[in-house]
């Protein structure tokens, strides 16, 4: 159940966040991601903070080449159950403080942004059932991995969020039937049908009004809020400049962020890149160093990250130039970055959690 390259969709980005979901669910399966896709991505991928994205195509690419490594085709539906909050932002922490489920699926749409460009979920009420839909917003068919995941990680939350594990659901899928569906019997519980019009779950409408287990009416202003600033943010900046950052921080590991680089990989002549840039009051070094001094700090927060490797990186040919180039940044050296880091998290470098696998 493979997607061919030529219905891969030729814009469209997704957070990072929903990256390091599959690369956490690989390692709990005890697949070393760097085999997959190289050690310099992953580092990169596992230093995110959840602001960055990357292309879709890109992502809807790690799948497949997971479900290859591991002979799985129903990998991508594992994964997408095995979520946990982290690996939803600042949208995971607005869903967990809803009053009801009901609310959840509103926030969820509302919000979706934030976990980039991929569609649209939409709940249809019909009769006593609730069809809980989504759409993919490309003219290309939509990826059978990506439907496995969203409507994995969907069942998933539900059944977290309400502290109701027996949930079930009735599953809709566009593709056609796999050989094996127990995994889409474990994730689902109802009723399964493939070859279908829209993937979408279908439940009870009663589930809509289960409240959300330890939800709090104080946390919940303060993360919507902040919620809501990112959606700003992100509508506010031009869709340029979101391309191009995610353009470099794709390319910052293997050298190729050069001005005809960049202009290339986005289809224009550099002079026109040239141009747009300064539209926006901005230029091509501008952006390239903020997307270097944002992928840097991160990278520091991981003290497993030495500071050569970060030069490399960040695609610096030597360190010095790395330690020059942050000192302009931030005025300060990368050692003493790092050090007020870990001194205003309690002393302690922050370690990276795993969780425990829900569905193998």
């Amino acid at each position: 159940m493979t997607t061919d390259r030529k219905a891969l969709p030729p814009g469209g980005v997704i957070s990072s966040l929903y990256a390091r979901g599959l690369l956490d669910y690989l390692r709990t399966r005890g697949v070393d991601p760097d085999r997959l896709y190289g050690p310099a991505r992953v580092a990169q991928l596992d230093a995110g903070r959840g602001h960055e994205e990357i292309p879709l195509a890109e992502w809807i690419a790690m799948f497949e080449l997971a479900i290859a490594h591991c002979k799985d085709p129903s990998l991508p539906l594992k994964a997408g159950a095995s979520l946990h909050v982290r690996h939803l932002g600042v949208l995971g922490h607005v869903l967990m403080n809803c009053e009801t489920l009901g609310e959840v699926a509103a926030q969820l749409g509302r919000y979706i942004r934030l976990l980039g460009q991929i569609g649209q979920p939409e709940a249809i009420i019909k009769g006593d059932r609730v069809h809980f839909l989504w759409r993919w917003p490309y003219d290309t068919p939509a990826a059978p991995s990506v439907a496995q995941f969203m409507l994995g990680a969907r069942a998933m939350f539900m059944r977290w969020l309400s502290d109701r594990p027996g949930l079930r659901y009735d599953a809709h899928l566009h593709f056609p039937r796999p050989v094996d569906v127990s995994a889409y019997e474990q994730v689902f519980g109802g009723a399964l049908k493939f070859g279908q019009p829209d993937s979408k779950m279908v439940f009870p409408t009663t589930y809509m009004h289960l409240p959300v287990a330890h939800a709090d009416d104080d946390l919940r202003r303060q993360v919507e809020a902040r919620a809501q600033s990112m959606l700003q943010r992100l509508a506010g900046e031009p869709e340029l400049l979101r391309s191009l950052k995610t353009v470099l921080s794709r390319n910052l590991a293997n050298g190729r962020v050069a001005l005809a680089d960049s202009a290339g990989a986005l289809a224009l002549t550099p002079r026109t890149l040239q141009r747009r840039l300064e539209a926006f009051g901005q230029s091509y070094q501008r952006v390239l160093d903020e997307v270097r001094r944002h992928t840097a700090e991160n990278l520091l927060r991981d003290p497993q990250v030495s500071l050569t490797q970060i030069a490399f990186l960040l695609g610096y040919t030597e360190q010095s130039t790395f330690h020059n180039a942050f000192r302009r940044w931030t005025q300060l050296s990368p050692g003493v970055y790092r050090k007020r880091q870990f001194a205003a998290a309690g002393g302690r470098p922050a370690r990276r959690v795993r969780r425990r696998q829900r569905v193998r």
